[in-house]
């Protein structure tokens, strides 16, 4: 009953929303917008918290927003962690852990409306502001984003030529906007007016439009070495994703994995991203 109920929100959902857009298309935007950039999940829970309390925390300001900042002090080059989309910063517990004996010093924040950091919504371009901040302050060598977080990443390297990035490390980066529209559409029985009418908001909002938003092409324009791994039976962002991003950015490194899904939690996979950032 409860799995039916689950499936049914969002078909009525998605019911209001194509009647809405035969009357309010400003109305139906901003909704469908809304929506689409609200987390459901994401905050700390009690079994976050052990790992979580022995690092050091501050709270940076990012127009109006606080961020939840985790630190684990170490006298070696410095690494920022950006964690994806319904997460927050105790997905990297056991990375942290196999990088606090090689001496790093690590970096993590919660993003927008996750974690320990205020907000109701989260999307690229927001998450990227967001990452410039913590980049000017904590000004780090070495990148790690997984999923949003690595899309987001890539985006903010693109864009910006001021950082002291060494190397990044992406982990099953989702490569373009409209394919995680479609899913979107796919959940909620959206009609194309309605996505004709988001995509209006996203050229109005923020300048481009979801088909001109991807990871693939964000990477042309850097420079960074790269290490990308995806797994072959991810099931929330699909392996074709990474090959596209690898094909168009230079200098980066492709490593397909098998069995461990979206989540890439595995100790190889760990000793595969210090190996590369200590080569």
């Amino acid at each position: 009953m409860r799995e039916s109920f689950k499936k049914l929100v969002p078909r009525a959902i998605g019911t209001y929303l194509n009647m809405l857009s035969l009357f309010s298309p400003a109305r139906t935007q901003k909704k469908a917008f809304d929506l689409f950039s609200k987390p459901r999940r994401g905050r700390i829970g009690e079994h976050h918290k052990a790992f979580l309390d022995n690092a050091k925390e501050a709270r940076v300001e990012h127009d109006g927003l606080e961020i939840q900042v985790y630190h684990w002090p170490g006298k070696g080059p410095t690494i920022l962690l950006v964690h994806g989309w319904e997460s927050n910063s105790h997905r990297w517990k056991m990375l942290i852990e196999q990088l606090i004996p090689q001496g790093y010093d690590i970096y993590t924040f919660d993003a927008p409306a996750h974690g320990h950091s205020t907000g109701t919504n989260l999307y690229v371009p927001l998450y990227r502001d967001v990452l410039h901040t913590i980049i000017s302050r904590y000004a780090p060598q070495y990148i790690i984003g997984h999923s949003v977080g690595a899309m987001t990443t890539l985006y903010e390297l693109s864009q910006s030529k001021d950082n002291n990035i060494k190397k990044a490390v992406l982990l099953g980066p989702p490569d373009d906007l409209d394919s995680i529209l479609g899913e979107y559409r796919s959940i909620l029985g959206l009609r194309q007016r309605v996505m004709q009418q988001l995509d209006a908001y996203f050229q109005k909002r923020f300048g481009f439009k979801s088909s001109s938003f991807a990871s693939s092409l964000f990477a042309r324009n850097i420079k960074t070495p790269g290490l990308i791994i995806h797994d072959k039976d991810d099931r929330i962002t699909p392996l074709s994703g990474s090959k596209n991003i690898h094909k168009n950015w230079r200098g980066s490194q492709l490593i397909i994995t098998e069995g461990l899904n979206h989540s890439l939690y595995d100790r190889d996979v760990n000793k595969k991203i210090i190996d590369f950032i200590s080569a």
